[in-house]
């Protein structure tokens, strides 16, 4: 099943869950990959409250800046992290150097990351329940009557060259066995509302990973279909579609030298029972972060590569024609 943030979670496995307040609570994992999750908030933290910003949200919200006001408004604020969580040990830099455009050094982070601020969920702190160490976050699901959610793992390799062989060898066979290191992206888990059903068509672990490269395009047709009105035109296009909004990310990405990401993931969310585009809601997010690391100077060509990639799907899931007999 999926959990608050839009994450699925097997059966067994320490539990997440959403307080009365609206907040979810996600394990963190053990080990270097737990302490580099609550790092990437933490730095974002610290640098914020080096340029004195009192009212971290606001620049979240679309209406701090000229510059973010200029913007199209498509995605909705995640709200600026607060993490209370303690400095880890372990921080490598990582990316690909090349050539392109650079990022308004001039300007506050806040405002020359306010793309990626806008797209991660807020975190509220580190708490730790019966044993457990838990980041405390945005509810991304929350706003949704029948959330449908889908999952993508971006660029064209999760691993890392600082990585020890071992790691290394196994993401690499991952990527390989997957369509990950040939499409640049890799659907992990998806969920759609079935409006005729009053009920979720929910896609498996064991199906994502056995899905064939060729039955991905089918996929992407499936998830906007909620068996009533909506398309794939009406999530993916438009002003407020995910396109729209995956357009600032890229942006963002090609500009940015800050941070790179591996094994991150991007949701797409809207709203399951909407019978037309204004009321889908779409929102996109960008989540996981045990493999994220701060660099200087350098571009996430990785990530970029494989979101331009991921795009260019979705535009040619809404030149397709579905009948309204599309079986999801």
């Amino acid at each position: 099943m999926w959990d608050g943030a839009g994450h699925l979670f097997e059966d067994g496995k320490a539990g997440s869950f959403v307080d009365e307040c609206g907040h979810f609570y996600k394990p963190l994992q053990n080990g270097p990959r737990g302490r580099r999750e609550q790092e990437f908030y933490e730095l974002i933290m610290a640098i914020l409250q080096s340029e004195e910003c009192n009212h971290p949200r606001r620049h979240l919200s679309g209406s701090a800046t000229a510059s973010e006001a200029a913007e199209p408004s498509g995605s909705r604020s995640a709200g600026m992290p607060e993490s209370s969580c303690t400095q880890g040990d372990e921080r490598t830099a990582e990316g690909q150097s090349e050539a392109g455009p650079k990022p308004p050094a001039h300007l506050a982070f806040s405002v020359r990351n306010a793309t990626l601020l806008r797209a991660i969920p807020f975190c509220y702190g580190l708490v730790e329940l019966d044993g457990v160490r838990m980041i405390e976050m945005e509810d991304l699901a929350g706003q949704y009557r029948h959330p449908s959610i889908i999952d993508i793992k971006m660029g064209f390799h999760t691993w890392y060259a600082s990585g020890d062989a071992r790691y290394i060898e196994r993401r690499k066979a991952k990527d390989a066995a997957t369509h990950q290191s040939s499409l640049g992206f890799r659907i992990c888990g998806m969920q759609v509302y079935r409006h005729c059903q009053r009920g979720y068509w929910r896609a498996s672990k064991r199906w994502c990973k056995g899905l064939p490269q060729d039955e991905v395009r089918k996929a992407l047709l499936r998830f906007p279909h909620n068996e009533s009105s909506l398309r794939a035109e009406d999530v993916y296009g438009g002003h407020h579609g995910a396109l729209s909004q995956l357009r600032q990310l890229l942006h963002w990405f090609q500009v940015q030298q800050e941070f790179v990401f591996y094994s991150s993931s991007i949701l797409i969310i809207y709203e399951g029972d909407a019978q037309q585009q204004s009321e889908a809601n779409v929102s996109i997010r960008l989540v996981d972060f045990a493999h994220t690391f701060p660099v200087e100077g350098k571009h996430d060509t990785n990530f970029s590569t494989g979101l331009a990639a991921f795009m260019s799907a979705l535009e040619d899931a809404v030149a397709v024609d579905v009948p309204d007999d599309f079986a999801v």
